[in-house]
C-alpha cells in the first residue's frame, strides 16, 4: 500500500488515505471526540474499552484492561496508536501508579505492532515540584518515550470545548453559584486550547514520520487565569455575578467545598484544584513552527463555541439548603474559609439573608 509523504513543515494534509488507527481511551471525552473525527475521515479505528461503549458505526471494539494485561487481546498491525488514557475521574488512591502501570502494560502490548504512538498529555514546568494530576502527565509521558517506539507527545493545558472536565467544571460553577469567588488558587495563568484546535494536531500525526520522542506544547494565543474564564463565561451568558473575595485556605479546604459545589466532578475536581497552583503556559515554539497550517483560535472563540454546542444543565445550589451544609461541614468552619467576612458578602448576594436569620 502506497504511503503518503510527510507533508511540508508539518502541513495537515486532509487527504489522507485509510489508516488503521488504534485508540485507547476511546470512552474519555477527547477519545471520543478523535474517534468522531477519524471515522469522519475515512481510517479504519479500534477502540480498546474495558466495558460497554458508544462509537460511531464501523469502529471495531477491543475489550481490554490496561491493568489487567492477561485481559489485553491479541493484535497484529496498526498505522498509528492514540494514547489517551487518564485517570483523572479515578477515585483510586495513588492513581500515579496505576497511571504508570497502564502505560507500562501498553507499551508491552503495542511494541510487537511497531505502532507509532500519539500521546496527550499536560503542560507544567518540569523545573517546578508540580501536583499530583501534572506530575503523572510527565511521567506517563516518559514511559511511553523510553519504549523504543516512536512517540509523538503533545502538552495542553485546559480544552475548552462542549463536554470538556475544564470548560463544564467552569459552566458548573458560574451556573450554580450566584458569585464568582475571588481567591489565589484562581490567579495562575494558563493558555486554553479550542477542542477543535486539539482535534487539528492529534489527527496530524496520523501519517506523520516522527524521531524517538517529540514533545509539543500546544495552546491558544490567550493567556489568562481561571477567574478570568470564570468572568467570561458569565458574560457570553448574562449572568450577572458579583465578584466576592475567598480567604485564603488550604487547598484541600477549597477541595472540600468543591465537593459541595460540583460533587458530579469530585474526584477530578480535586486533581485538578491541585494543579491550579502552577501555571500551564506554552514555552516553546515548536509546535507553532512545525504545524504552520493550524492557527489556533482565541480563547474567546473557543468558549463561543463550547457555549454555543453545550446542551448539559446545572440547576442554582440555593434552591436548596446549601448553606446549612456548608456550617455543618467542620473542615470549612475551623479552617476559616466561611468566615465573618465572607457570610456577609454573601448576604449582598440575594437570596440568602433569610437563610442566614433562619434558626437552627
Amino acid at each position: 500500500m502506497a504511503r503518503h509523504k510527510k507533508p511540508a513543515s508539518g502541513s495537515t494534509d486532509t487527504h489522507v488515505e485509510s489508516k488503521k488507527i488504534l485508540v485507547t481511551g476511546a470512552n474519555g471525552f477527547v477519545g471520543q471526540n478523535l474517534i468522531r473525527e477519524l471515522v469522519k475521515a475515512g481510517h479504519n479505528v479500534f477502540a480498546l474499552v474495558r466495558g460497554e461503549a458508544e462509537v460511531p458505526a464501523g469502529v471495531t471494539l477491543l475489550r481490554g484492561d490496561l491493568l489487567k494485561p492477561a485481559s489485553l487481546p491479541h493484535i497484529e498491525s496498526f498505522d498509528r496508536a492514540f494514547y489517551l488514557v487518564h485517570g483523572l475521574k479515578s477515585d483510586r488512591k495513588g492513581f500515579e501508579y496505576y497511571e504508570s502501570m497502564m502505560a507500562v502494560n501498553f507499551i508491552n502490548w503495542i511494541r510487537p505492532t511497531g505502532a507509532p504512538i500519539t500521546y496527550l498529555g499536560g503542560l507544567g514546568d518540569e523545573a517546578q515540584t508540580l501536583s499530583p494530576h501534572l506530575r503523572s502527565r510527565h511521567l506517563t509521558g516518559a514511559i511511553l518515550g523510553s519504549s523504543g517506539l516512536s512517540l509523538l507527545e503533545f502538552r495542553a493545558s485546559i480544552v475548552l470545548g462542549e463536554g470538556s472536565l475544564s470548560f463544564e467544571m467552569i459552566k458548573a460553577i458560574v451556573e450554580r453559584l450566584p458569585f464568582i469567588p475571588e481567591m489565589k488558587l484562581l490567579n495562575q495563568p494558563c493558555q486554553p486550547i479550542a477542542l477543535s484546535d486539539l482535534m487539528k494536531y492529534l489527527t496530524s500525526t496520523i501519517s506523520r514520520t516522527e524521531g524517538k520522542h517529540d514533545i509539543f506544547e500546544i495552546g491558544g494565543p490567550d493567556v489568562m487565569n481561571y477567574g478570568e474564564l470564570l468572568d467570561m463565561y458569565a458574560e457570553m451568558k448574562g449572568l450577572r455575578r458579583m465578584h466576592v473575595k475567598i480567604p485564603d485556605v488550604e487547598t484541600r479546604v477549597i477541595v472540600k467545598a468543591l465537593d459541595y459545589s460540583i460533587p458530579e466532578y469530585k474526584e477530578a475536581g480535586k486533581k485538578l484544584a491541585e494543579s491550579l497552583i502552577y501555571p500551564t503556559v506554552v514555552h516553546s515554539t515548536k509546535a507553532r513552527e512545525f504545524f504552520t497550517d493550524i492557527v489556533p483560535l482565541s480563547a474567546r472563540e473557543a468558549m463561543e463555541s463550547a457555549v454555543k454546542n453545550s446542551k448539559t444543565t446545572y440547576a442554582p445550589l440555593w434552591e436548596k439548603d446549601f448553606l446549612r451544609e456548608l456550617l455543618s461541614d467542620k473542615i470549612l468552619t475551623q479552617s476559616g474559609l466561611l468566615s465573618p467576612e465572607l457570610l456577609r458578602n454573601l448576604e449582598k448576594v440575594g437570596k440568602l439573608r433569610d437563610m442566614f436569620s433562619r434558626k437552627h
